[in-house]
C-alpha cells in the first residue's frame, strides 16, 4: 500500500478493493430533451462493517493506473454502496418460505465472516487524474484516460481531499461531510461568476444565502449586496448586519403605520427554530423587537416608489426644450431650438436619466458651460418688453438646479425609484449602504423593481469605473427568470435584465446570486451563466438533471441530494473551488445561532 495516512486511508487495513467493471453511462430525460453521459465503475471490496459504514458518507477512491510515465490514479466519487453475499444472488421468492428462512438466517450469520461476502461500490469518474511523487500529490484533469479492471483500489483521505479541492487562504463556508477538512473556497470567484442555491422547501436556502452574505460583507472590502426578497426572510435573517450596515427598502409604507415595528415583524418569514426561540425567551423577544425599533428610528427602513420620476432628468429637460421649439410664439421657437442644439453638442454623450444636480457634482465644467448659456439667453431676453414666461421659466429651473447650493441627496426622503436604490448602492453616501434588502412582496412588483434596478447598475458602471462591485441577490428566482414570459406582467423585461446580469455583468463588477426551489421551469439560458451550484433535496428528477447538465456532472452524484438534511449541500464550482467540477458535501453553519450570538452581543 503507498502513501497511507498521507493521501490513502486503509481503515486501519480494512479497506482492499478492485475495479471490476467500469461502463460509459448515458441518462436521457422528459423525450431527449437533456442527455447527459458520466463514466461509471463498480469496485469490489472485501466486507468489513466499519468499512461499509464509511462508504455511507461522502467518500472518493483512486484506482491504480500504470502508464509510459508511471503509476497514476484515477479518482471517483462513490455513489452508493451494496453489501452483497454470494448465496443471495441465487436465492428467488419461488423458494419455500421456510427454505428462504433458512437461507437468510445462514447469510445474515456469514456477513464478514465468510469470502462469499462483499461490498459492490457504484462510482462516477471526476475527470481528474493523481500523482503521487514523495510527499507531494500532484492533479491533472484527463477524461480521456480509462482504467484497467482488475487493478487496486484505495480511499482517498481527509488530506487528499484537501489538496484537491481547498484553496490555500480560502474562506471557510462549511465543513466537508465525512472528511476532517473544512471547505474553503475562493469567495471572490464564487460571486464574481455567479453563484445559485437550489433544494425544496425546507432544504435552508435562505440561511445558506445569509451565510454566504455574510461571508461577503466581512471578507471582501469595497462590496455591496442588494438583496431582492420577495417572501420577506432577509429583514430577520440580517438583522444584526441591517443595524449596523444596511437599509430596508420596502413597498410596504411602515412608517405609516401606527405600530410599524409589529407591521413589519408581521410581514416577515421568521424561520421556526427562531420564533420559537424568540417565544421561549423574553429577554431575547424585547431584545430583537428593540433591534427592530432602533432600525426604525435611525430611517433604517424606507419606501419604494415604483413610478420614475424624470422631471429633474436631462431626457425630460431636452423633451420640453422639443417641444417649445414648435412654439407659436416665434421668439420662444427660436431660442428654445438655439439652445436645444447647443446643449445637444453638450451632452451629447451622458445619459438621459442622470439627473440635473447630478451634474454638478460628477461634471462641473459642463454645469458651469450650461449656466453660462442659461445666462446668455436670459440676458438676451432681459430688454424685452414681452418676455416668453414658459420659457424663462423653464431655463431659470435648470439653471437652479446646475448653479443653486448643492442639496445632497438624501435616500431617506419618502419614495426611493429602483434608479434611486442603484445610485445609492454604487455611490456609498453612508455607512448603511453596504446590505440593501428590498422587500418587495408582489411579484409583478418585484419584477418592476428589478429590471429597472439591474438597468441602472449597468448605466451607471458604464460611465463610472469607481464604486463597490455590487452583488444582486435573486430570492424566489423563479419570479424572475420563467421559461415562459409576458410583457404585461413584467416576466419578459426581467428575464432580459437578470440573463444581461448573468452574462454581461462580470466585467462592470456587478454580479448575481439566485435562489429558487423550483428549477424546472426557469430560463435555463440563465442558469448555464451561472459558475457556482449549491444544490440541497430536490424531488423532481427533472429538477436535478437540469443542474446536472449546467453543472457539467453525472446526475448519479446529484440523486444522492435525496438523503441530505436541512442544512447539507452538494457544491459544485467552475471557479471557487481549487480545481473545477469536483463535487463535494458540505454542511455550512447555522445562520441563526449566528444571529441570536451577534444579536445578544449589542
Amino acid at each position: 500500500m503507498k502513501n497511507i495516512g498521507t493521501y490513502f486511508d486503509d481503515l486501519n487495513g480494512k479497506f482492499k478493493a478492485r475495479l471490476r467493471e467500469t461502463a460509459i453511462k448515458t441518462s436521457t430525460y422528459e423525450g431527449g430533451r437533456i442527455v447527459l453521459k458520466s463514466i461509471t465503475a463498480v469496485f469490489e471490496a472485501y466486507f468489513d462493517i466499519s468499512v461499509l459504514d464509511r462508504l455511507c458518507k461522502p467518500s472518493f477512491i483512486a484506482v491504480e493506473r500504470p502508464s509510459s510515465t508511471g503509476i497514476k490514479y484515477l479518482i471517483y466519487e462513490t455513489v452508493s454502496a451494496r453489501p452483497i453475499h454470494y448465496q443471495e444472488l441465487s436465492m428467488d421468492v419461488s423458494m419455500p418460505k421456510i427454505l428462504r428462512g433458512d437461507f437468510l438466517r445462514r447469510i445474515f450469520s456469514m456477513w464478514g465472516a465468510s469470502e462469499d461476502t462483499w461490498i459492490d461500490i457504484y462510482s462516477v469518474y471526476t475527470g481528474y487524474v493523481m500523482e503521487l511523487e514523495g510527499d507531494e500529490a500532484f492533479f491533472e484533469r484527463n477524461e480521456a484516460i480509462m482504467p484497467l479492471v482488475g487493478a487496486e483500489a484505495y480511499l482517498l483521505s481527509s488530506k487528499a481531499i484537501d489538496e484537491l479541492v481547498n484553496v490555500k487562504g480560502g474562506v471557510h463556508i462549511g465543513n466537508l461531510i465525512g472528511f476532517k477538512h473544512p471547505l474553503k473556497i475562493n469567495l471572490v470567484n464564487l460571486i464574481k461568476f455567479h453563484g445559485g442555491v437550489f433544494g425544496f422547501t425546507g432544504a435552508g436556502k435562505s440561511n445558506l444565502t445569509s451565510i454566504i452574505v455574510r461571508e461577503i460583507l466581512s471578507s471582501m472590502e469595497n462590496t455591496n449586496v442588494i438583496i431582492v426578497d420577495v417572501a420577506g426572510e432577509y429583514g430577520v435573517n440580517l438583522l444584526d448586519i441591517l443595524i449596523d450596515k444596511g437599509t430596508v427598502f420596502s413597498t410596504e409604507n411602515f412608517t405609516a403605520l401606527s405600530d410599524p415595528v409589529e407591521a413589519f415583524l408581521a410581514s416577515q418569514a421568521i424561520p421556526e427554530s427562531l420564533e420559537e426561540h424568540i417565544n421561549s425567551n423574553g429577554k431575547f423577544k424585547g431584545l430583537f423587537e428593540n433591534c427592530i425599533t432602533n432600525l426604525f428610528s435611525r430611517d433604517g427602513v424606507k419606501l419604494i416608489d415604483l413610478e420614475p420620476k424624470v422631471s429633474d432628468t436631462i431626457g425630460y429637460i431636452m423633451s420640453l426644450l422639443k417641444r417649445l421649439r414648435e412654439d407659436q410664439n416665434q421668439l420662444t421657437s427660436m431660442l428654445a431650438t438655439k439652445l436645444s442644439e447647443q446643449l445637444s453638442a453638450l451632452i451629447g454623450n451622458l445619459d438621459s436619466s442622470i439627473k440635473l444636480e447630478k451634474i454638478k457634482g460628477e461634471y462641473p465644467k459642463i454645469a458651469e458651460t450650461i449656466v453660462n448659456l442659461i445666462d446668455q439667453t436670459l440676458n438676451f431676453m432681459k430688454p424685452m418688453r414681452y418676455k416668453p414666461e414658459k420659457f424663462q421659466f423653464i431655463l431659470k429651473y435648470i439653471k437652479d438646479k446646475l448653479a443653486g447650493s448643492m442639496v445632497e441627496e438624501n435616500v431617506a426622503s419618502v419614495g426611493q425609484t429602483p434608479e434611486d436604490i442603484a445610485e445609492y448602492a454604487l455611490m456609498g453616501r453612508d455607512n448603511y449602504c453596504k446590505l440593501i434588502v428590498a422587500y418587495v412582496p408582489d411579484p409583478i412588483n418585484a419584477r418592476r423593481f428589478t429590471y429597472r434596478l439591474i438597468d441602472k447598475l449597468f448605466s451607471l458602471r458604464k460611465r463610472m469605473i469607481r464604486g463597490p462591485r455590487i452583488l444582486v441577490v435573486l430570492d424566489e428566482a423563479q419570479e424572475f427568470i420563467p421559461d415562459i414570459v409576458r410583457k404585461d406582467d413584467y416576466t419578459l423585461q426581467s428575464n432580459i435584465a437578470v440573463e444581461r446580469l448573468l452574462r454581461q455583468g462580470r466585467k462592470y463588477r456587478i454580479h448575481g446570486w439566485i435562489s429558487t426551489q423550483r428549477v424546472a421551469h426557469l430560463n435555463v439560458n440563465a442558469i448555464q451563466q451561472i459558475h457556482s451550484y449549491f444544490a440541497g433535496t430536490l424531488p423532481r428528477g427533472y429538477d436535478r438533471h437540469v443542474i446536472a447538465e449546467a453543472a457539467g456532472i453525472s446526475p448519479d452524484i446529484l440523486d444522492k441530494t435525496a438523503q441530505l438534511n436541512t442544512g447539507e449541500w452538494l457544491f459544485i464550482s467552475h471557479k471557487a473551488t481549487k480545481r473545477r467540477n469536483i463535487p463535494v458535501f458540505i454542511k455550512t453553519k447555522n445562520n441563526e445561532e449566528i444571529l441570536i450570538k451577534r444579536l445578544f452581543k449589542k
